[in-house]
């Protein structure tokens, strides 16, 4: 592509395994489903020119509805995800075949506290680098263990950063490592340890604490009450 947008993939295509039976994106956040607060924020985003989202297969009809609702404009497809979180990406990257962008943010559904600094962050590096993801410096001690639990190494805390997304990618790096590892998706758990096996550098810029994500009952609570607190409630 010739274009150089910036399009994003939204990823919300699990089943929410550890939300005790709710779906967290559907779930309230500040008087909206938590979805629509972590697209609102790319729908602002001047660098963003499409979104595509990538959902749960049940949830496609009621999450188009949603964007009618919400009058989001540059969402230009709601696809149903894959089997696991790449194949997931898979799909989204296929629904963007149409779309001019020549970079591709991928954002996990569930990081509603995503900002615009941090997608034009991410779009600014990966213009200059092809392949960029936020990462914070790790605040605990990280042990690697054997299959009994048994502490065999401490890392170094200085080199660790725990990633987050949106991930940024040049387009054509990022579609060409998905077909190099088509096979092997399963096994993948970012975007950016798909495109490092196929042989590129991955910068990390610095990301946001606060850009947590929304994977259990408690972290749901805590990101609602943070929105609370900043509307002054409670």
């Amino acid at each position: 592509m010739t274009d150089t947008g910036l399009a994003a993939i939204i990823v919300g295509g699990g089943r929410s395994s550890r939300m005790q039976g709710h779906d967290k994106l559907y779930a309230p956040l500040g008087g909206r489903p938590l979805l629509a607060a972590t697209v609102a924020v790319f729908e602002a985003a001047a660098a963003v020119t499409a979104i595509i989202l990538v959902v749960a297969a049940d949830r496609v009809a009621s999450c188009q509805e949603l964007v009618r609702e919400q009058g989001w404009r540059k969402v230009n497809a709601v696809c149903a995800g894959g089997a696991s979180r790449s194949h997931s990406v898979a799909h989204g990257l296929r629904a963007l075949r149409n779309v001019p962008a020549a970079y591709v943010a991928v954002h996990d559904a569930a990081r509603p506290f995503v900002t615009q600094e941090l997608i034009l962050r991410g779009f600014t590096a990966a213009q200059q680098h092809g392949a960029a993801v936020p990462g914070v410096p790790c605040a605990d001690t990280i042990k690697r263990v054997d299959k009994n639990e048994r502490a065999r190494e401490t890392l170094p805390r200085s080199e660790l950063r725990a990633v987050q997304t949106p991930q940024v990618f040049a387009r054509a790096l990022l579609e060409r490592a998905y077909a190099e590892q088509q096979a092997h998706l399963a096994g993948f758990t970012d975007d950016a340890a798909v495109v490092e096996a196929c042989g590129a550098v991955v910068y990390v810029v610095p990301g946001d604490y606060g850009n947590m994500k929304i994977t259990t009952p408690r972290d749901l609570a805590f990101a609602q009450w943070q929105v609370q607190r900043s509307d002054g409630v409670g």
